[in-house]
């Protein structure tokens, strides 16, 4: 860590030490350029955060998986030593569609679910004007246990209700991948990559950003202490949720691009509960619970893929359901979670089995105001619009940047990375 100077100079000031940013950053300090990074928190890592100190075995407070088996951070993971064991969702998945939970092949054999099996063929043929995707399931006239599953598939992994969510942002940000293909953890945390990656990197903790002032030559970043950083360039990798907060002042006002891809941009909660008990109560095999009703979303063993048993079970909520449990005190979002494993798993004892619980709740912490972001109706190109680099010497990256190939995931953030290192080089030359 550098010490903070009352002003400082660089080349490049990169705002934001989540996984965009620090690849951004050594990216360019690879280039042989000046790079300070400057971060609110005092870690590193954004909405990727490990949590050691609740189980024996490190538990993902944020980003949780590598999706797919060809996911762009491969070859970084492979650098860092890192190991990891896959979880196949798909094949180890249960599901509750109204009662208690069956595994996946079990839960589709019901012919009430059959209508909805085409669902994902339903998302790829999607063609414009946009709709809602609450009028995108209109249309499909699935009824029952398939409209339960339809929904689901819609909603599962995005903070928003389907009344908000739009079906052409859902489509090109690539959502309906995560419901396929091989995810993997990595074994020793998450944050092992963004430790990795920072590796080496001036990193300025505890610089809240109150100011940007930016300029076709230069920009100068401003701290709620009065701290300054000047650049002849900058990199923008703050959350959505922050950019929309109005929290940070821009001078000039950003351009109407800018303004237009935040108001179809949302960032939504995103919480989990995480629980760890005496004994684990559910199937040894299994690598994801997925829930259509109650208050929560999705339910996962962190030893989902591993020989050894961890009886830690992590809660999962997005959009309304995140914000219901917020609403409540964590004691009682606790409750809520321990009765409702109780009517998943009828013969567990669950709240006698419990040990340890912790709520993590995404949308309350000022540096991210949530969870990740989806695309409201209209809004198709609103990523677009935010990466462009129409700003000045002021360029954008995040998570919320990249549509490809799955949007708001390490993945994203890494590529995001990686693209505007090369615009700030072509822009310093």
């Amino acid at each position: 860590m550098a010490i903070l100077e009352e002003s400082d100079n660089a080349d490049v000031v990169v705002i934001g030490a989540g996984m965009a940013g620090l690849t951004a950053a050594r990216e360019l300090f690879g280039a042989g350029l000046s790079v300070i990074v400057v971060e609110g928190g005092e870690r590193i890592g954004g909405r990727l955060q490990t949590i050691r100190d609740f189980s024996k075995q490190p538990v993902e407070a944020g980003a949780e998986f590598i999706h797919g088996n060809d996911a762009a951070t491969w070859a970084e993971v492979q650098a860092a030593g890192l190991n990891t064991r896959p979880c196949h969702l798909v094949r180890d998945t249960m599901l509750e569609l109204g009662g208690s939970a069956r595994w996946l092949p079990l839960a589709l054999l019901h012919p009430g679910t059959w209508s909805a099996f085409n669902i994902l063929k339903s998302i790829a043929r999607f063609r414009p004007p946009d709709r809602s995707a609450r009028e995108f399931l209109e249309l499909r006239r699935d009824s029952g246990r398939a409209w339960l599953l339809a929904q689901m598939t819609l909603t599962a992994h995005l903070p928003g209700s389907i009344d908000e969510i739009g079906m052409l942002g859902l489509k090109r940000d690539g959502v309906h991948a995560l419901e396929t293909g091989l995810n993997h953890r990595v074994v020793e945390g998450y944050d092992q990559l963004a430790r990795f990656t920072a590796c080496d990197l001036d990193i300025r903790f505890g610089f809240v950003v109150e100011k940007i002032r930016w300029r076709p030559d230069g920009v100068v970043v401003r701290s709620v202490d009065g701290f300054e950083v000047s650049a002849r360039s900058a990199v923008c990798t703050l959350p959505v949720g922050v950019l929309a907060s109005g929290a940070i002042k821009f001078d000039p006002e950003l351009p109407e691009s800018k303004r237009s891809a935040l108001h179809h941009l949302q960032a939504g909660p995103v919480l989990k509960i995480l629980l760890r008990f005496g004994h684990r109560f559910w199937p040894r095999r299994l690598a994801i619970l997925a829930c259509a009703t109650g208050p929560l979303t999705l339910y996962w063993p962190i030893s989902g893929g591993a020989t050894g048993q961890h009886p830690v079970l992590i809660a999962y909520a997005t959009g309304p359901r995140a914000a219901a449990l917020a609403g409540v005190s964590e004691a009682e979002a606790t409750a809520i979670a321990v009765r409702d494993l109780g009517r998943l798993f009828p013969k567990a004892d669950v709240k006698k089995e419990l040990v340890a619980s912790r709520r993590v709740d995404w949308a309350a912490d000022p540096l991210a105001r949530g969870g990740y972001s989806f695309v409201r109706v209209g809004g198709a190109s609103a990523r677009e619009m935010l990466a462009a680099a129409d700003s000045g010497a002021l360029l954008w990256a995040g998570a919320a940047t990249e549509s490809t190939p799955i949007a708001e995931t390490v993945e994203a953030a890494y590529l995001s990375g990686r693209r505007v290192a090369g615009e700030v080089r072509r822009i310093l030359g």
